[in-house]
């Protein structure tokens, strides 16, 4: 994919390809827009909004819905950046699955599951094992990686607090910052073999699932 065009639906779109920026795609932009799609479906289900009547419930609970952030911001880049807030932290992230659809059953096997390819796919982005957890609101610190991930961002500060800090904090924040989304793409490979591995693996718990649900329904009835 060129790195500056918009391709694919918008809903589902990864991050770097909202922004248009100059980070080279990988295959962690795919099952990146693979979170989204699962989300969706969890959320909105295959139906949507259209089959519920105005005033129930279950219209409210889909119509107020953070991802409808996704499809409903003024531009591209407010769309990454609802994106980015939504992927930052574990509780954030959770956040968008606890509007799940209760009703579905098993619905907690996919919350699961996203919560896992989250980790993988976001935290990973460190550049160290210490340097996990990377801020995707904002650009962390490359100099400093193992603990810019907990260190306060600029835009946090006022001038008075600023001019406070301890002098290698200050030179800290004057240091090059990188984008983790850019960070993440050397490690692609290895990314993308332990989320394939998780998805298997849930894959493969769901055909248990399936399998002792129709053997329960082909159980005869013990009642006479």
């Amino acid at each position: 994919m060129p790195q500056n065009e918009h391709i694919g639906t918008l809903n589902f779109m990864s991050v770097n390809n909202l922004e248009g920026n100059s980070n080279k795609r990988t295959e962690l932009d795919d099952w990146e827009a693979l979170i989204y799609v699962l989300v969706w479906l969890g959320t909105f289900g295959l139906n949507g909004m259209s089959k519920y009547d105005s005033d129930t419930d279950e219209h409210r609970r889909i119509a107020g819905a953070k991802i409808n952030y996704w499809v409903d911001s003024t531009t591209l880049k407010d769309i990454a950046r609802y994106k980015r807030d939504n992927l930052d932290n574990s509780s954030s992230f959770k956040s968008i699955l606890n509007e799940f659809d209760s009703s579905v059953d098993h619905i907690n096997v996919l919350a699961e599951l996203l919560i896992m390819m989250r980790n993988i796919l976001i935290d990973n982005a460190g550049c160290s094992e210490n340097g996990r957890d990377a801020n995707m609101k904002q650009p962390f610190n490359h100099g400093n990686c193992e603990s810019s991930a907990s260190k306060v961002t600029p835009s946090s500060l006022s001038p008075l607090s600023k001019s406070a800090l301890p002098v290698e904090w200050r030179d800290d924040m004057n240091t090059p910052m990188i984008d983790p989304f850019k960070v993440r793409t050397g490690m692609a490979p290895t990314i993308a073999k332990e989320l394939l591995a998780i998805l298997e693996n849930v894959v493969e718990y769901c055909r248990e699932l399936l399998s002792e649900a129709g053997t329960e329904s082909n159980e005869p009835n013990a009642t006479n």
